[in-house]
């Protein structure tokens, strides 16, 4: 047997680009699932952060969400009697310092207007 080195070289070429053939093939589906995997995993991640942006969003307006309404917190801005009655004296206001002079002054006032009549 004669050996033909154009033969013999033309199959290890043909071998070698079936070769490249096969490690490019593997190579584009090795690519193809890792960009599936780290797109699976991108979208798990995207949905995670997501819910935890809600948490906080919601932690933050929570407080504004369970506030009493427009009527309770007139009542409790200006008080019981609403903004008119705002100044008005209440249970257990400091009276002042002239609060009995004024009261006694009141009280004396008829009797001497009774007098000087």
């Amino acid at each position: 047997m004669t050996h033909d080195p154009v033969a013999a070289a033309i199959k290890e070429a043909e071998r070698i680009e079936a070769e490249t053939r096969y490690r490019l093939q593997m190579a584009r589906e090795a690519f193809q699932a890792g960009v599936t995997v780290g797109a699976a995993q991108a979208r798990e991640a995207l949905l995670q952060e997501q819910a935890a942006a809600d948490r906080q969003l919601a932690a933050q307006l929570m407080p504004v969400l369970m506030s009493p309404d427009q009527a309770e917190m007139e009542t409790r801005r200006w008080g019981p009697g609403g903004r008119a009655h705002f100044a008005d004296p209440r249970p257990g206001d400091f009276p002042g310092r002239q609060a009995k002079a004024h009261t006694q002054i009141r009280e004396t006032e008829p009797e001497r207007e009774a007098q000087a009549g």
